[in-house]
């Protein structure tokens, strides 16, 4: 009997050790922030910054401030409630209940508070003017450049866990476990760059907001640029954007925080044809580019409804269909496949499946296999209708048709380099298979620069002294309320590889839902966008445009004229003289102001601007 006592209570202490162990993991793992936790083990853990391509710097730790309530010592609440609600820009209301609602002692008021209000805090306690009022120090995440590339970069919560975008995918490497790396107390995060370039990415975030304004879209704009010959992605806007000093005043399901280029999925219209025409030139026994259609206005050879096309073509080849978005002509091109071919193909371009790119939760799209095709899916899809992709994939595709045939691997994490500069993993290129032939991949360039000239579809980029291969998408918007597709709404795109000899750069843009100012097609919305962003482009990174001066081997600067001819639009004055813009003053629509010597390289309003009597016309040269 006494043996059997002594063995419960061995047991029992044994139990009650073990809940001990149990309960205080949980604490330090669940219950403790991840700050915290680490201060338990005698280390702290700073997360990594995150940086662009060049290293600036768009998200870093930052010591701040948390202020708390202590019950037993608040005194005259209503008035240390008045105060804090001052200095914090918290309502009084919140604050108020923070206090009636926690039962505890201690009360947290406010986490990532800033020196300045920390210290304002301070001054208060030290007079005597408030009590009960705690300031510790906190640490918190901090991004300089606000807005800029939000929805990429994502989000880190209070506990210093990444909640969205790169601070999600990349958690374990800026946020790291362990204590082996630990300097004098403290565990370093790794640095993450990004491929993106933030000179590039203000272009593109400007040209978005541009949209935005003038247009109203319902569900925002997307805007990318890759780096056509390694797949780096250099820019990304998922517009409207989020302010991530202040990311938890969004609700959880607020429609701002989707991160569009990844998640959201859509009829991309008649950018897809890019990919359907360039599937039908490779398939064996598709057709040509020498290869002739019909174009009377409307394609019949399928049940119901036939397919309109925004004019009568006549008698056109190949390169026409993508000149003038020809849906008759696209439709009778799809013809020359079979289901079959055509789906494996769409596959092969990478829709249907995940892009790969390093990014969280994004949505593969949907491609539907031939045995659930209508007569009429193959027709349409050829078109880019009933065929759901995100723009990411668009992206991916394209590096096929810059690259000679060959797919790459979309990328937006450069590299990431410890506490002690060594470089943990750099992504390279990274080819993924042959889609279509080169010579495919070449003649269709050649095609879309068709559609950046003359009559094309994409002429309007005011794109001077570089060669263009662009393509637009005007796509109709189904509507489940209904069950079919709207009469209102439309998806406005273009998507632009140039300079076409030797692609540099890729630029797709998405505009969802224009409501304001009476455009709703690529051509009208998106063209100008894509043109005032490759213009910046080109002239940051310092690219030859024609006409542009020209060093000759006798030391001799040849410069070759260029026409700045003003008709009905604003023409990119970029790089134009003080001498070519002297007959301006002879023009009595304008009014003229030029600030500085030598060539342009700002003017308003931007290219592509319509003219009005009266309106003036600023220049910077340098």
């Amino acid at each position: 009997m006494e043996k059997t006592k002594k063995a419960l209570l061995v047991f029992a202490i044994a139990i009650i050790s073990l809940c001990g162990i149990l309960g205080r993991y949980f604490y330090l793992m669940v219950l403790t922030p991840r700050d915290e936790a680490s201060a338990q083990k005698n280390y702290r853990v700073e997360r990594g910054p995150i940086l662009d391509r060049n290293g600036v710097v768009l998200a870093i730790q930052t010591r701040l401030f948390r202020v708390s309530a202590w019950r037993p010592t608040l005194k005259n609440t209503d008035y240390v409630v008045k105060k804090l609600s001052e200095i914090l820009e918290i309502p009084d209301e919140d604050i108020k209940e923070k206090i009636d609602k926690t039962s505890g002692k201690l009360i947290q008021i406010a986490r990532k508070v800033s020196f300045e209000a920390a210290e304002k805090i301070q001054d208060l306690l030290k007079s005597g003017e408030i009590s009960g009022i705690r300031v510790d120090n906190d640490y918190g995440r901090s991004y300089p450049e606000k807005e800029l590339a939000s929805h990429l970069i994502g989000f880190a919560g209070e506990d210093n866990k990444g909640l969205d975008g790169v601070e999600l995918q990349m958690d374990k490497y800026l946020y790291p476990v362990g204590d082996e790396k630990a300097f004098s107390g403290v565990v370093y995060g790794n640095q993450v760059y990004l491929t993106i370039d933030v000179n590039i990415q203000n272009f593109a975030q400007q040209a978005s907001m541009d949209v935005m304004a003038q247009y109203e879209p319902i569900d925002g704009v997307i805007t990318l640029v890759a780096d056509a010959k390694t797949g780096e992605i250099l820019a990304y806007v998922s517009m409207p954007e989020l302010d991530l000093n202040n990311y938890t005043k969004y609700r959880a399901d607020d429609p701002i925080k989707r991160n569009k280029p990844v998640i959201y999925t859509y009829e991309p219209g008649s950018v897809f044809k890019v990919f359907s025409i360039s599937s039908f030139l490779h398939i064996p026994n598709g057709i040509k580019p020498e290869s002739r259609f019909f174009c009377n206005g409307l394609y019949t050879n399928i049940s119901g409804n036939p397919i309109k096309c925004t004019g009568k073509h006549g008698d056109i080849d190949t390169g026409d269909i993508i000149k003038y978005s020809c849906n008759p002509g696209t439709c009778t091109a799809s013809e020359s496949v079979s289901p079959d071919e055509f789906y494996f193909m769409i596959k092969q371009f990478g829709f249907g499946e995940a892009s790969g790119v390093e990014l969280p939760r994004e949505e593969k799209g949907n491609v539907r296999p031939p045995a659930k095709w209508s007569d009429r899916s193959k027709a349409t899809m050829a078109m880019g209708q009933e065929v759901q992709v995100n723009a990411m994939q668009i992206i991916k595709a394209a590096t096929a048709i810059s690259n000679h045939g060959i797919m790459l691997m979309p990328h937006v994490i450069k590299k990431v380099v410890d506490a002690t500069g060594h470089v943990v993993f750099e992504n390279d290129k990274q080819p993924i298979m042959e889609v279509v032939s080169q010579k495919v991949a070449d003649e269709m360039l050649l095609m879309m620069e068709r559609a950046s000239v003359d009559r094309g579809t994409a002429r309007r980029h005011n794109v001077g002294g570089v060669r263009m291969s662009m393509k637009t998408g005007t796509a109709q918007v189904w509507d489940d309320a209904i069950k079919k597709y709207s009469d209102e709404k439309f998806t406005a795109s273009c998507i632009a590889i140039f300079p076409t000899e030797d692609p540099q750069y890729i630029i797709y843009n998405v505009v969802f839902h224009p409501m304001k100012g009476g455009i709703t097609t690529g051509a009208g919305i998106a063209v100008p966008a894509v043109g005032k962003l490759a213009n910046d482009i080109i002239s940051y990174r310092g690219m030859q445009r024609t006409g542009d001066p020209v060093l000759g081997f006798d030391g001799a600067i040849n410069v070759q004229e260029k026409n700045f001819t003003v008709i009905d639009v604003i023409p990119d004055f970029t790089g134009a003289s003080k001498k070519h813009l002297l007959p301006l003053f002879k023009d009595d629509r304008f009014n003229l102001k030029i600030k500085g010597d030598g060539w342009v390289v700002k003017q308003s309003p931007a290219p592509g601007t319509p003219v009005e009597p009266g309106m003036t016309l600023e220049f910077e040269l340098q």
